[in-house]
């Protein structure tokens, strides 16, 4: 089965580029403190640079939520390859089984007709189960962008009712616009730090929930 990238599409990611987030409210607005990462420690010329940039690579490989994303989604597709290598082995032996008969003349030629239809059907199910268990893992990486996508972009907008960044671009291997940046510039720790305390808050009510259950 064709592999499926379990690098959750930085395209989607892409998407923010030259996002521009309008200055939200005044800074003496009510946010919550663990998703405001104003509190995080900057330097005066970030805070007041119309311009910042997000090294996407750094960033994803240090978000909770993504390293679980892809966690979970490599599990499930170990799970849905092994159960197909399993259907293609019993195969495999059918075959083999079909070729011996045949050469040992142990079947009528009506009956070797009839397993070799049997073996076309059980191949065409099995090519079939390949290209469904794909489309599956397709449609859930899909389904996972949307959710990483989702998460950054709410989180870049919240960050930026403090930040006050008129821009916000992101730079990555193999998609970026970035050419240059200074270092100081780059806010991509402070993004993760926001991001993976936002997570956590997240997490921690749901098991807070479940517990109360």
């Amino acid at each position: 089965m064709k592999n499926i990238s379990l690098y959750l599409n930085i395209v989607l990611f892409v998407a923010v580029t030259l996002l521009y987030v309008d200055r939200f409210g005044n800074a003496g607005d009510d946010h919550n403190s663990g998703e405001n990462v104003a509190s995080l420690e900057q330097d005066s010329s970030v805070l007041n640079a119309e311009i910042v940039f997000v090294n996407v690579d750094s960033l994803l490989s240090g978000y909770d939520y993504y390293n679980d994303l892809k966690t979970q989604l490599l599990k499930q597709q170990q799970q849905l390859e092994a159960n197909l290598n399993s259907k293609s082995k019993a195969f495999e032996r059918k075959t083999l089984e079909f070729q011996q008969k045949v050469e040992k003349h142990l079947v009528t030629q009506r009956q070797g007709q009839e397993m070799q239809q049997q073996l076309y059907v059980e191949q065409q199910n099995l090519l079939q189960l390949r290209d469904q268990l794909q489309m599956q893992l397709m449609e859930q990486e899909q389904s996972m962008n949307k959710m990483m996508y989702n998460e950054i972009h709410a989180y870049l907008a919240e960050y930026n009712k403090t930040a006050n960044h008129k821009y916000i671009i992101s730079n990555a291997t193999g998609g970026s616009t970035l050419l240059f940046g200074e270092p100081e510039l780059n806010i991509t720790n402070i993004i993760m730090a926001g991001l993976n305390t936002r997570y956590q808050n997240k997490q921690a009510e749901t098991e807070t929930e479940a517990t109360n259950d």
